[in-house]
């Protein structure tokens, strides 16, 4: 997702013809370079607004490339690059244009193992733990890929002796246990297909959903409208930064050199 802050400079670059040419690259850039700010700032709040309990990595999702004298150019842009986990892009893209949601990393691999039927999606319940920002934590995730043989690394998978010591320390700790229900499997054909979760007590268990798997994918309406801001921004802020770049112009120009008359 990419937004260029493009504008007609001809009304602009009348303001600044009292400019040696040589600067006048310089103020370009500088005011662009501002406006690409002020929408960067103007698409966080906007996320805190519209958004229920945003995580900070969210909040931090938009980036700018500053204009260069070189390059009247400024962008304004999601991040498309993640070090751990997947990009801001791949999230928040359907918050922007609307539409279904893309597969998440732990349900590609579900769909890896065998899992989850292809192109299905896993569903949250009212049962699912939530952490502060909404979100089902990781450590349940890994934990839950871990029980039901998906996870990425091969070693993180429960083996038969893991899963005994850890099913007499979930019934210690009372703790849940997760399981698969498949779509078509006899044996939890009176479930609905999905990751339930098992609590074990001295008397007996319960069982309860956790993600319900489903073949249409969760659809979001637009809830940022990242294009519109961006425009926003600049027509706020255009006239203002120009100006600003002018008496910086000024104030770092240095006196033309002296003509060489033979």
């Amino acid at each position: 997702m990419q937004i260029d802050v493009r504008v007609e400079l001809a009304e602009a670059r009348k303001a600044l013809e009292k400019l040696r040419k040589d600067q006048i690259p310089f103020a370009t850039a500088y005011a662009l370079t501002q406006c690409a700010k002020a929408a960067q700032a103007d698409l966080e709040r906007e996320m805190a607004r519209v958004f229920d309990r945003p995580t900070p990595f969210t909040l931090k999702a938009v980036r700018i490339r500053p204009a260069t004298k070189r390059n009247l150019t400024a962008e304004v842009k999601l991040k498309d690059e993640a070090y751990k986990g997947n990009p801001a892009v791949r999230w928040l893209i359907a918050q922007i244009e609307g539409g279904p949601r893309n597969l998440k990393g732990f349900e590609k691999l579900m769909q890896r193992a065998g899992v989850m039927p292809n192109g299905w999606f896993a569903i949250p319940t009212k049962n699912a733990p939530l952490d502060r920002y909404g979100n089902v934590p990781g450590s349940v995730i890994n934990r839950i890929l871990a029980q039901v043989q998906a996870s990425r690394d091969i070693l993180t998978r429960e083996t038969p002796r893991s899963r005994a010591k850890n099913v007499r320390r979930a019934i210690r700790k009372r703790e849940g246990r997760y399981f698969v229900a498949q779509p078509g499997n006899p044996r939890t054909k009176h479930l609905k297909p999905g990751i339930w979760e098992r609590v074990s007590f001295g008397f007996g268990d319960s069982i309860r959903p956790v993600f319900l798997f489903s073949s249409t994918a969760p659809t979001y309406t637009k809830r940022l409208p990242f294009e519109q801001i961006v425009q926003r921004a600049v027509a706020r802020e255009l006239r203002t930064q120009f100006e600003r770049g002018f008496q910086l112009a000024q104030s770092t120009m240095r006196p033309p050199l002296p003509s060489v008359s033979g």
